[in-house]
């Protein structure tokens, strides 16, 4: 029989990647010779060994479990007839056996094929078929968690800088918002860190475009919608006017299936069917107009001597495989008068459950709110809202992203002294 120095120690990592050689432990092993008094002899002195390998010529042949073991040898006469017989009499002639180059995932897509009995029994560990230790189920469980846990931490480092990053590339935006705006307010609000919702707010000499986004997805797949989003937008702002929000979103909706390959909804080889609901608006300050063109959108328009409406958005998503390459969104112009208010939302708001019953906050309840707080500042706007639909959402499960931009309109360029909820 073999004694180790040491039986038993935890794995290590040393920065390479796992195998099962990290989960072997040098453990007494016997050979079909011994006999059980000697395996008696061996499970007594070493307390907290699980099984006992039985290794032949080099090579794995069996595993006798301690507990199976010696409550058969603890039955009336059995001390008797089989002390001095072969310890193959109570072993396990099919153990696990593995090769020690196999990976952790390989591990423990074995050990959960072969069932409970490895996990408790354990199994052997073989390089090129010769014997080389003993892996604990356990260990393979607290390994695996070990791992799992540190590449949690690890992503979730990479998404919270990744958060870093995606506020740098909104940071423009909401900067111009600061310098040009003087009553606003703007709550970007990821449910997982990083999100899908988007903004654009560019000033212009004779007025400002302004868009708000609600790409597929929330957390990493929709954060990469946004930068697929923020590509697109890039490309439609070299082909059509700001003026234009209608031009705007058509190009954006090309320049996402182009780089999606979302042509046609028939195409076998589209991986996806992704894109965004949008609100896009082009605010003119000389003619006092306000011109937009919406996607499945949320607006609302609020006059000081009228109830709040809802601005007419087409029922056609941006980029989708669904939505035609040559799809042209409605546009619409209203007269802009001082102090009226714009303010649109994702559907992160609205479609938010909650509630007694459960249902969507939806928009009446929106409109509801703007109407009670028409003359309060838009600061005071955001608050509310953020109170009622948090008050709305319980203990409901979060949806989605949640965001929501709103002005009113015909003050003049200020400074940034004024600071509004972000």
């Amino acid at each position: 029989m073999n004694l180790p120095s040491q039986l038993f120690g935890d794995p290590t990592t040393d920065g390479r990647k796992l195998t099962a050689r990290d989960l072997a432990h040098q453990v007494p092993w016997v050979t079909p010779d011994t006999d059980n008094l000697d395996v008696v002899t061996l499970f007594n002195e070493h307390k907290n060994l699980v099984s006992l390998p039985v290794v032949e010529q080099g090579r794995p042949f069996g595993l006798i479990n301690r507990q199976l073991f010696l409550s058969q040898m603890t039955r009336p006469f059995f001390r008797e007839l089989y002390d001095r017989k072969s310890c193959i009499a109570f072993m396990d002639k099919t153990p696990l056996v593995i090769e020690a180059n196999s990976t952790l995932e390989q591990v423990a897509d074995q050990v959960v094929a072969c069932g409970d009995k490895t996990i408790t029994d354990g199994f052997i560990l073989a390089e090129e078929g010769h014997y080389l230790g003993l892996g604990l189920g356990m260990d393979l469980i607290k390994t695996v968690s070990q791992v799992q846990a540190q590449q949690h931490q690890q992503i979730m480092q990479s998404i919270e800088y990744a958060r870093v990053i995606q506020e740098a590339m909104l940071d423009k935006s909401r900067s111009a918002m600061d310098m040009r705006l003087q009553d606003w307010c703007l709550s970007w609000q990821p449910r997982d860190c990083v999100g899908g919702d988007y903004y654009v707010f560019l000033p212009q000499p004779q007025g400002f475009f302004m868009m708000l986004a609600d790409c597929t997805g929330h957390g990493v797949p929709g954060a990469f919608m946004t930068v697929i989003l923020a590509g697109a937008l890039e490309k439609a702002f070299q082909h059509a006017s700001l003026q234009a929000p209608e031009r705007v979103l058509q190009h954006v909706n090309l320049a996402i299936k182009e780089t999606l390959g979302q042509f046609n909804q028939q195409t076998r080889f589209a991986l996806s069917n992704d894109g965004c609901d949008a609100f896009a608006a082009w605010i003119d300050t000389a003619e006092h107009r306000l011109c937009w063109a919406g996607a499945r959108s949320a607006a609302f328009l609020v006059r000081p001597d009228a109830e709040p409406e809802s601005l007419v958005c087409d029922k056609m998503g941006v980029g989708y495989t669904d939505t035609p390459v040559d799809y042209v969104w409605t546009r619409h112009e209203i007269t802009f008068e001082p102090q009226d208010m714009l303010f649109t939302v994702t559907d992160g708001v609205t479609d938010q459950p909650g509630g007694e019953r459960g249902i969507m906050f939806g928009k009446r309840r929106i409109r509801e709110l703007l109407d009670v707080h028409r003359q309060s500042s838009m600061n005071e706007v955001s608050q509310a809202l953020m109170h009622a639909s948090e008050q709305w959402q319980g203990s409901e499960h979060r949806r989605d992203d949640v965001t929501w931009f709103g002005f009113r309109y015909g003050t003049a360029i200020v400074s940034s002294e004024h600071r509004n909820d972000q």
